[in-house]
């Protein structure tokens, strides 16, 4: 993971938990310019859509909450008495993490993590596994993330199929593949916050039925929690 491509994702975290409300950060990928608001990293518990909802109520044990932000769902998860292990990849992040709460904030990146102590949850929202970058990184994950879950533990995760409304054409066609050989949703990204723009970097949207096949591949159990939405957007379970 390239640290200097998250940077101005630190910085405007930083700067709304300094004070600055209105900060918004801008989201450049391969369809869209967006730009977000960063009080939405920010929400409360009553602010979570339905599928976090569902995500927050199957954690069990002790949970590793993966690229934690502001650590709105390990701080909620804590309100509900679980043990919760926060990562993010740069001190700024952690301390952000300390400060609103989070009992257990660490520097890392799931690939840092001892394997000898490992998770009955590992939760990964915003997609998250998006890490992955690529379908090769994917299989990677697979191979790799075993190491961190019990083996009666699971990963719960949410990605999006692209296809439905990043994509109509390619959900029209069913096709799988950019004209440039790419997968449809190995996408590029780039951030901006107050002119200060990262360099570009891989984000992975996997449709459901890729997933399920990878999972499989890898020697892992999956099941769909909730169905995809009207923006191809779903929540998944995985089991060594």
């Amino acid at each position: 993971m390239n640290l200097q491509a998250w940077l101005p994702y630190e910085a405007a975290m930083r700067a709304y938990h300094r004070g600055q409300h209105d900060a918004t950060i801008v989201v450049y990928d391969d369809y869209e310019r967006d730009e977000a608001p960063l009080s939405y990293f920010f929400r409360e518990p009553e602010q979570f859509p339905p599928l976090e909802l569902t995500a927050l109520e199957h954690c069990r044990g002790r949970v590793l909450d993966v690229g934690a932000g502001s650590g709105c769902h390990s701080l909620a998860l804590q309100q509900r008495g679980l043990s919760v292990t926060a990562i993010e990849i740069s001190s700024g992040l952690v301390d952000i993490l300390r400060q609103r709460g989070v009992r257990d904030a660490r520097e890392a990146t799931w690939m840092d993590l001892n394997p000898d102590e490992p998770f009955d949850t590992v939760f990964m929202m915003m997609n998250g596994l998006g890490l992955a970058e690529t379908l090769a990184g994917l299989d990677r994950f697979f191979e790799q993330a075993r190491r961190l879950v019990r083996p009666d533990g699971q990963i719960l995760a949410d990605s999006t199929d692209v296809r439905v409304r990043m994509d109509p054409e390619a959900g029209r066609t069913g096709t799988l593949r950019r004209p440039d050989g790419r997968y449809i949703g190995e996408l590029h990204f780039q951030l901006e916050f107050e002119g200060q723009k990262g360099p570009p970097f891989g984000q992975l949207y996997v449709d459901p039925e890729t997933l399920h096949r990878k999972a499989s591949a890898g020697g892992w159990g999956y099941e769909m929690l909730l169905e995809p939405d009207e923006y191809g957007h779903y929540l998944v379970r995985l089991m060594p």
